[in-house]
């Protein structure tokens, strides 16, 4: 168990990130409800290589509200901003989808997926896809490997909700913020109960902007909980072939 009560350190400035990568973030602008103009992603981009980022995918959401965000447009997006990414990190595209009922389209058409297998994957935070269990054995069946983007979100998830999906070979990507508190201490709640149990397999950002960034700096982690999180960060590695 954690012992939420020893020494702690900042997550910035600390070596937590140092030469690791990125997997979850919304840097490509203008396209959904992350950053809106070249210069803050840039921005953020040099925040993150100052604290020893070396890859970073974006991945920005697909789903329903935005029309535009289909692979071909985000590709093109992508090639632009990718001309302006700072010498001294890396970008590679991704996306981010919602399982609503345009997702089998995309399905069909093909993935933004890490390593053209596995696929980051999230629901509302209030309520489950009707379909959820057809969406994701459908996923499987196209050849991808669903990752499930911030679990620990999902309120409407009961502690067996999440055991059915690690038995059905779900991945589980975990927001670094949310063990800190940053979303809510029901959030962070659920993020420590699903690290004891081992049920993560990656971890990101979920970066949206620089203010949220910048709130890096004032959260401290105890150091036991950190070296924990810098096991499951190498395992981004994985993604990155």
């Amino acid at each position: 168990m954690f012992n939420w009560w020893c020494t702690r350190r900042n997550i910035l400035p600390g070596d937590l990130l140092v030469n690791r990568i990125d997997i979850h973030t919304h840097l490509l602008p203008g396209v959904d409800d992350g950053v809106k103009t070249e210069e803050e992603a840039l921005a953020i981009l040099q925040l993150l290589a100052t604290h020893g980022v070396k890859k970073v995918f974006c991945t920005p959401h697909v789903m329903t509200d935005l029309v535009k965000n289909h692979s071909g447009y985000l590709k093109a997006r992508f090639r632009e901003f990718q001309k302006l990414c700072p010498v001294n990190i890396e970008l590679r595209l991704a996306a981010e989808y919602m399982l609503d009922e345009h997702f089998l389209c995309h399905l069909k058409e093909g993935l933004l997926a890490f390593d053209k297998k596995h696929v980051l994957l999230e629901t509302s935070y209030l309520d489950a896809p009707p379909n959820m269990e057809r969406l994701l054995y459908e996923t499987t069946l196209y050849g991808y490997q669903p990752i499930l983007a911030h679990p620990e979100r999902y309120l409407y998830m009961e502690p067996e909700n999440y055991t059915l999906l690690k038995e059905r070979n779900c991945k589980f990507q975990l927001n670094l913020l949310s063990v800190a508190g940053y979303y809510g201490k029901e959030v962070q709640y659920r993020s420590k109960d699903l690290l004891r149990k081992g049920y993560y397999d990656f971890i990101g950002s979920d970066i949206h902007h620089l203010k949220q960034y910048k709130s890096y700096y004032s959260l401290s982690l105890p150091l036991s909980l950190i070296k924990t999180l810098k096991a499951l960060i190498r395992k981004n590695e994985e993604l990155w072939i």
